[in-house]
């Protein structure tokens, strides 16, 4: 029975998205986004509390929950209500007719919470597509929008394309073991039909993460797409991604190493008798690549959102380290606690900054260059200090939980040997705080003109559409120093 109350979260999302997307139709166009968002936050809440009845446990060898799933399924969650309050500002003040976008959100968190507790390649792709086919509607909801036209027919081509070679990894990796399930035996003399299609799998996973050299993408979905779903994009199907990536980096190194397949609770460390070196290269390679790209890319940009798309490219290496950790090259040793904790930190910050900023650009999101976003805190200092918050959690600041990630996860580089890649990270991290305090310092720079009043009245007019939206930024803000300040109490 346990087995089956694991899916209660998912459950929950999906039976809420139901609920949103049969009532649409019967509520009025003036009072969509008035009812809806909070419809659909109330079954978001319902999962979050159901993650108290989780427990670690396999469903019939398709999903998982351990106490790492368990965190991460809430996390997302919190970042789903970050992305509802989000979407709910933006379509509000845009008057929005239509209040699918609620039910989609609801449908890719779904995906999401089964791409986490997922131990099979099959049921990994279903979870994958259900997560992608809502986003990519989100990313198009504007349909007018050039910039939304483009992006998701860049981000709809190159998912099709990337979830067909994944596909084609797990047929390599069915015919080389006999089952799509990720902790198996291969066999004889198939080593290098599994290998080339683990490799397979792997970039189709990292395409969904966003991780060099596949993030061509990034940069223009996110500024193609309003900026409440790019902050739900950037944390949810990250998330979703990187956590499934992690589940088939052990799965990869327990086949290779033809131990028992005992390895798919994520809070347990794994030990293997033997490691390729191959595998750790490219991992350094890609994890490299992306920190640089992401780094210096950033510092070019005007747009916060093309800032934090290339923010979520750098993450994305960081996070890629973890998978190393705390001593894959020397003892064969790996424990992905610090990966997830830096990834849960992460998600939590950038969703909770990016939903800010959709409040502060006000009625047009797409206001939301550095010029256009000058001064913004001084008039909704409130929303603005989470978002600051958020930020100095991104750049790894004191006391906010990004700092605790970053030095755990650079701690381990350096003791596992890697001392270079672990310089190299440091330094780049640097780099991105540059731009991270830059947004910062903008919010609460004096305004460049002087339009308070216009926009203190139409704040009193919409004011209905931000309440949620100043609970959730505030909520991320507060966990963010809480589980930094206090680690241990991410694990109750």
């Amino acid at each position: 029975m346990s087995s089956y109350i694991n899916l209660l979260p998912v459950i929950l999302v999906v039976l809420g998205a139901m609920v949103s997307i049969a009532s649409e139709p019967f509520i009025r166009d003036e009072n969509k986004h008035k009812v809806l968002p909070w419809s659909a936050a109330f079954f978001v809440v319902l999962a979050m509390a159901s993650c108290v009845l989780l427990s670690p446990d396999t469903l019939y060898n398709l999903f998982a929950m351990d106490p790492v799933r368990r965190l991460l399924t809430g996390a997302v969650l919190l970042c789903t209500l970050l992305g509802i309050s989000g979407i709910q500002w933006t379509l509000g003040h845009e008057k929005h007719k239509g209040g699918e976008p609620y039910g989609l959100m609801l449908l890719a968190t779904g995906g999401a919470l089964l791409m986490i507790q997922a131990i099979d390649f099959l049921a990994l792709f279903i979870a994958m597509e259900l997560t992608s086919f809502p986003v990519y509607a989100l990313v198009g909801l504007r349909r007018r929008n050039s910039n939304s036209c483009e992006g998701v027919f860049k981000y709809f081509v190159s998912g099709a394309i990337f979830s067909a070679i994944y596909l084609y990894g797990v047929a390599m990796i069915y015919g080389a073991t006999g089952t799509t399930s990720f902790f198996a035996s291969v066999i004889y003399c198939r080593e290098p039909i599994y290998a080339i299609g683990v490799l397979m799998v792997l970039f189709g996973l990292l395409f969904k993460a966003g991780a060099a050299p596949v993030h061509y993408w990034v940069a223009d979905v996110y500024t193609g797409a309003a900026v409440a779903v790019t902050g739900f994009m950037a944390a949810v199907v990250k998330v979703g991604a990187l956590a499934a990536l992690g589940s088939v980096w052990l799965s990869v190194l327990v086949t290779k190493a033809r131990t028992a397949p005992v390895a798919w609770n994520l809070a347990e460390p794994v030990t293997i008798n033997s490691q390729s070196e191959s595998l750790g290269v490219m991992v350094i390679i890609i994890a490299l690549v992306s920190m640089a790209i992401g780094a210096f890319s950033g510092l070019a940009q005007k747009s916060i959102r093309r800032i934090l798309a290339f923010s979520a490219v750098m993450n994305a290496g960081f996070i890629l380290l973890g998978i190393l950790l705390p001593d894959y090259v020397g003892s064969g040793k790996v424990q992905l606690g610090p990966m997830f904790y830096f990834l849960m930190t992460y998600a939590v910050a950038s969703a909770g900054a990016l939903t800010g900023v959709a409040y502060l650009a006000g009625k047009d999101d797409k206001n939301e260059t550095l010029d256009d976003l000058q001064g913004a805190g001084r008039k909704r200092p409130f929303v603005a200090l989470g978002v600051a918050v958020c930020l100095a959690s991104l750049a790894g600041l004191p006391p906010v939980a990004g700092f605790l990630a970053k030095f755990v996860l650079f701690t381990g580089v350096f003791s596992a040997g890697m001392t270079w890649i672990a310089a190299a990270g440091f330094g780049l991290s640097l780099v991105a705080a540059a731009y991270y305090l830059r947004v910062a310092y903008v919010l609460f720079a004096p305004a460049k003109n002087s339009c308070e009043c216009e926009c203190q009245c139409k704040c009193a007019e919409n004011a209905v559409f931000g309440y949620m939206l100043k609970f959730t930024v505030t909520a991320a803000a507060v966990a963010l120093l809480v589980v930094g300040v206090l680690p241990g109490l991410a694990l109750l």
